[in-house]
């Protein structure tokens, strides 16, 4: 295959040399087995610059993690790795987008990214209903985060030992948080909080956020349950060092994400929405069998 670009060359070179079995799917995309542990099928594909990697388990409605789990552990992931539905799918896979901008760097992010596929399988077969998702742990003070705060043209601030905001592109979005975590930089912002939201809208905010991360390149949606109420964001995990380019590509990300999905999570923290919602994607029984089983 003649390569078009710098980007594709590289990408295909770091390929080679992470993936134990490396085979074209078709033009700039290739089915990979990689091993950490355990063989993996990944399928990879080149888009716009970034390199998408992606991982749908064979069995893809029969695994026992919940759109729900799904939305509070995907922050538990590693290497940029998130679950997200894909179009009118029920079944969760496993993905990750990471920016090409040179070898080293691409097969630093690779080899994390692989790492963060491994963990993400063992969130699709959780032993049980009684899963717990620890928040993110803050690291170490990293002075040079500022620094590659201000290389950017996103208005930003510090607003504490490690933590910064920045301003979105998107009408009435917060500032976006970023802050080291023991794992890398994490940059995030919230769509929609509620003190006590009804089942059935817990159920449509994680299928419509976790389609919505399918569809969307870098961002994962996330969630927490702050005394039993419900808090669901967009996040972007990059490595403890990421490049300037990194983080803004991240901003722009999360600018997207918030102007597609905003307003729309507050209208399903409304039971008839919701339900209408959920009857739209006939999806309204998804997952009630895994309900039963944990009551």
């Amino acid at each position: 295959m003649r390569l078009a670009n710098e980007q594709a060359a590289t990408a295909l070179r770091v390929l080679n040399k992470c993936c134990d079995r490396l085979e074209p799917d078709g033009a700039w995309r290739w089915r990979c087995t990689v091993q950490n542990g355990a063989r993996l099928p990944i399928a990879a594909s080149l888009q716009e610059g970034f390199l998408h990697l992606a991982w749908r388990p064979e069995a893809a409605r029969n695994h026992a993690c919940a759109p729900q789990q799904a939305l509070l552990g995907n922050s538990t992931l590693t290497g940029g790795v998130k679950l997200a539905l894909h179009g009118a799918s029920r079944g969760l896979h496993l993905a990750a987008d990471i920016l090409i901008l040179e070898e080293k760097q691409l097969m630093d992010r690779l080899l994390l990214a692989i790492d963060g596929f491994h963990r993400g399988q063992g969130l699709l077969n959780p032993p049980a209903s009684r899963v717990r998702f620890p928040a993110a742990r803050l690291a170490a003070p990293q002075p040079g985060l500022a620094a590659l705060l201000r290389e950017l043209s996103w208005p930003s601030a510090e607003r504490a030992p490690n933590e910064f905001s920045a301003e979105l592109d998107a009408t009435s979005a917060p500032p976006a948080a970023i802050r080291m975590t023991q794992s890398g930089v994490r940059l995030s912002v919230e769509l929609v909080r509620c003190n006590a939201p009804a089942e059935v809208s817990r159920r449509a905010l994680a299928i419509f956020l976790l389609t919505a991360t399918g569809a969307l390149r870098m961002v994962r949606a996330c969630a927490e349950e702050p005394e039993g109420g419900l808090a669901c964001g967009i996040e972007v995990d990059l490595p403890a060092a990421p490049a300037a380019e990194e983080i803004g590509h991240a901003l722009a990300a999360l600018s997207v994400a918030h102007r597609m999905c905003a307003r729309e999570s507050t209208v399903l923290l409304n039971q008839a929405a919701a339900q209408c919602y959920l009857a739209a994607r006939e999806l309204s029984t998804l997952n009630e069998n895994q309900s039963e089983q944990e009551n």
